[in-house]
């Protein structure tokens, strides 16, 4: 099955646009033609709006959730001690 998927290039990895149906660690042969004059590396006001959604919707989640956790041992208050070995 061959398909065109637009990603763009970012640290070394392409980074899709969109979600691709392909399970994990599925192997892919990408074809990079070459800049198409005129084209723009900016994003469409659509996609822009999905993106800014999608880091809102992650910033509320990681807001909602408890600076600390049980009291196990591990929190950021013992943060030194536990990876240094002094308070």
């Amino acid at each position: 099955m061959s398909s065109t998927i637009t990603a763009i290039f970012d640290a070394g990895v392409f980074r899709p646009l969109e979600p691709v149906d392909l399970a994990e660690g599925t192997r892919v042969q990408i074809q990079v033609p070459k800049k198409v004059e005129g084209a723009s590396d900016e994003l469409s006001p659509d996609e822009l709006a999905r993106q800014q959604a999608a880091i809102a919707d992650f910033l509320a989640e990681m807001e909602s959730l408890p600076a600390e956790g049980p009291d196990d041992g591990f929190c950021g208050r013992d943060h030194d001690k536990i990876l240094y070995g002094k308070p």
